[in-house]
């Protein structure tokens, strides 16, 4: 795809990134927000949710329904708020609300999408089959937001049949200042480029020399008209001559045998031509620079500009399917001798563990995809306490942050996610270091813990080795992540038809996009391990 094509399509994948989480939060952050903090009136804040759904949400396709969705997700999003101290990305809204979109909508061109919403409702009727599309709605926000992965991945608005996912580059669209045309403008930079002061070292004292010269055609490649009255002569780096407006230079110094040394010279405006001649010649290893203000009014050409290029990359979604069933005796015997509803216990285990998989499935792509590690040994040195040796950590974690920025040119270390042993040597570390999530618990699954040293701690009891850490970067625009993902469809419900085996039977079906960024996915992850 020419690389106007590629911009234009992701500045339309921008948009609608900012037009979805627009969407969505005003039906599900805005109603129960006042000046910027949660209404805390519980009355007030429900019926500011209600007149928002009377005013018409994302969820008017759910009917009588609606209501019930939306103030589930606020709910949702108020119990993310507490944890996280901050608001869903603009991403992770715009994934959701397509997802939402996609369920609802039943008049929809695309054969997949009927097939894979409404028609899940198998031999119900039309009305059980939307009350079932709006429960498995529901559950869409609440879902996603559990995950603890939501941070260390970019989300994309999925279609059903593939998705574009970009890299952008910013270039220097000029030579000027300490860039070429076509140099990468990234974490690297750190020279001359939108000044107009340009400072050019012109040579080297050697004892003799005492003629010394810029010429901006050999140096820059093309003539560049100097301001006049704002070029100056550093000697040894020190201010020591400038120009009189009027194409002359001027100026002394002491040098180290503490003589005085006069210079002299000429400068051409029009042309960026400097000469410069010493009384005496610098000193063996003295620097002679000049400082020049380029007139942009003479030649507004050299204006330097900021390109960028931009790499568009397909992904395609995922299946993940999971049946449950059971006999219609166990279905009576439960409800008739236990009160116990078999079928819907096992439709709702069916459907925790698809949505508790979906976050561990990413979590082990991004175990194995990991790249490099650094090691921190847990035994105390004689003479220091545990919590001292421990609070050492921080080094590491810096020296990790560090490698991660190079690698990614993005950012540095935004989290971690701990097994049981190294997350319980990270919350040794004790307060100000670690900061615990509000009322938190340690559960048996991948949770959100705190922060540690500023970094995100998530804890997974389930990692092979529970000395390790998983350490990640994630940066602030769209794509810049390790990995890419995005619900097409979420967890639908398939109900099939007793047969002659008197079972009852569901499958649950979802689509979605769970892929290792093309680009330098690897480079986004990197390992600290716990050592003896």
């Amino acid at each position: 795809m020419p690389d106007k094509q590629v911009e234009q399509a992701y500045q339309a994948q921008v948009a609608k990134i900012n037009s979805g989480a627009s969407i969505l939060a005003s039906a599900v952050i805005s109603p129960q927000m006042d000046r910027g903090s949660i209404i805390t009136d519980s009355a007030a804040r429900d019926e500011s949710i209600r007149q928002a759904v009377a005013g018409g949400t994302v969820f008017d396709a759910a009917g009588e329904s609606a209501g019930m969705i939306t103030a589930t997700a606020a709910n949702a999003i108020r119990q993310y708020r507490a944890v996280y101290n901050e608001m869903p990305s603009a991403e992770l809204m715009a994934s959701m609300n397509a997802t939402i979109g996609n369920m609802l909508d039943p008049d929809s061109a695309n054969e997949q999408v009927r097939q894979s919403v409404l028609d899940s409702a198998g031999g119900m009727s039309s009305s059980e089959g939307i009350l079932q599309r709006n429960r498995q709605v529901a559950l869409v926000i609440p879902t996603q937001l559990m995950m603890i992965t939501n941070d260390m991945v970019t989300h994309i608005p999925a279609n059903y049949d593939k998705a574009e996912i970009f890299r952008i580059n910013r270039v220097a669209g000029s030579t000027f200042g300490d860039l070429t045309e076509g140099d990468v403008i990234d974490s690297n930079f750190s020279g001359q480029y939108s000044s107009m002061d340009q400072r050019m070292l012109i040579g080297s004292g050697d004892g003799t020399k005492v003629d010394f010269g810029l010429d901006m055609s050999s140096a820059k490649g093309k003539a560049m008209p100097f301001v006049k009255g704002k070029v100056r002569v550093l000697v040894d780096r020190t201010p020591s001559g400038e120009d009189d407006n009027r194409g002359g230079i001027h100026g002394r110094f002491t040098d180290a045998d503490n003589e005085m040394v006069t210079m002299t010279g000429t400068v051409n405006y029009a042309t960026g031509i400097v000469a410069v001649r010493f009384s005496k010649a610098p000193k063996t290893g003295i620097e002679i620079h000049v400082i020049a203000d380029i007139s942009i009014e003479k030649d507004p050409t050299l204006i330097p500009t900021v390109d960028h290029e931009m790499v568009s990359y397909t992904l395609f979604p995922h299946e993940s399917a999971l049946a449950s069933s059971n006999s219609i005796q166990s279905q009576f015997t439960g409800r008739r001798e236990f009160n116990i509803d078999v079928h819907g216990m096992q439709l709702g285990t069916a459907r925790n563990l698809l949505a508790a998989d979906k976050d561990r499935k990413r979590l082990n792509d991004m175990y194995f995809y990991a790249k490099g590690e650094k090691s921190f040994s847990v035994k105390v040195p004689a003479g220091l306490a545990f919590r001292q040796h421990y609070e050492a950590v921080q080094v590491v974690l810096l020296a990790i942050s560090t490698e991660l920025m190079s690698r990614t040119k993005r950012s540095g270390l935004e989290g971690l996610v701990a097994g049981t042993e190294a997350s319980r040597i990270l919350k040794s570390v004790g307060q100000p270091h670690m900061v615990y999530a509000p009322n938190y618990r340690q559960l048996p699954q991948p949770h959100y813990v705190g922060t540690v040293f500023g970094y995100k701690l998530k804890e997974d009891p389930q990692m092979s080795n529970p000395w390790n850490v998983l350490c990640y970067a994630k940066g602030r625009e769209h794509g810049d992540a390790g990995y890419v993902a995005g619900d097409a469809i979420s967890a639908v419900t398939y109900q099939h038809s007793v047969g002659r085996k008197l079972k009852h039977e569901n499958t649950l079906y979802e689509l979605a996009y769970r892929d290792l960024h093309p680009y330098n996915g690897r480079d986004w992850f990197m390992w600290l391990k716990f050592t003896e």
